[in-house]
């Protein structure tokens, strides 16, 4: 009752870390639960839901299929209710589907850096998301790209082999540009760069709505 806002939202975190297996039926309910408190008292937080994959296993010798978990549940920002139901948790949603894992990791890396006040870090993994969902799309459709490539030239063989308008490319390659211009993904050298609030939310907003932008038109 008398430790810090982030040390209690670390317990509420920690607390489905230490669950044992009986005691994961009641999970999903417990998170409901969470969330309903925060939102009758109006506190700016949401608690993400267990992301499980699938897994390679064996029963008495015969192989089979199994489930673990790839990602505990986890607090987030919510600054906006209308942004968060209408972005945020639809594109938490999409990312849990198998390909998109490891998408699903760096965009939650985003919000937990987001979180934290770690702006530069949170934009930085925004864009690696975005390009991890594009790379899942092109090797889905045959599309001819590399695993080296960036936002930019997946964008442009996204476009070319859609029904996208090459005018998308430009609100769309922002992300990558904020990236490029605030973060540490490339050195400063003698420039000091800064990533305001505003701006890391408005790119796991922008992101958010990227991924399911693009998923809507070419993930099928």
């Amino acid at each position: 009752m008398t430790c810090e806002d982030d040390h209690l939202l670390d317990v509420i975190e920690y607390t489905f870390l230490v669950m044992t297996s009986q005691e994961r039926h009641r999970e999903e309910g417990l998170i409901s639960q969470i969330n309903e408190f925060l939102t009758i008292d109006k506190l700016p937080f949401y608690l993400t839901k267990t992301v499980w994959e699938e897994v390679e296993t064996s029963f008495h010798g015969i192989p089979a299929k199994g489930k673990q978990i790839r990602e505990y549940p986890k607090i987030i920002r919510k600054d906006s209710d209308l942004v968060h139901g209408n972005a945020i948790e639809p594109a938490l949603v999409l990312l849990r589907k198998p390909d998109l894992l490891n998408a699903n990791e760096e965009f939650m890396l985003a919000l937990q850096d987001y979180r934290k006040g770690d702006f530069k870090d949170s934009v930085s993994k925004c864009c690696s998301a975005l390009e991890s969902v594009m790379k899942v799309i092109c090797k889905r459709r045959g599309f001819s790209y590399t695993e080296k490539q960036t936002v930019a030239p997946l964008l442009k063989t996204i476009v070319s082999n859609s029904s996208l308008d090459s005018f998308w490319e430009q609100p769309l390659i922002l992300i990558a540009t904020i990236r490029n211009r605030l973060s540490y993904s490339h050195g400063a050298g003698n420039e000091t760069k800064d990533v305001p609030e505003h701006v890391a939310n408005y790119s796991i907003n922008a992101t958010a709505s990227a991924i399911l932008f693009l998923c809507d038109e070419a993930y099928e």
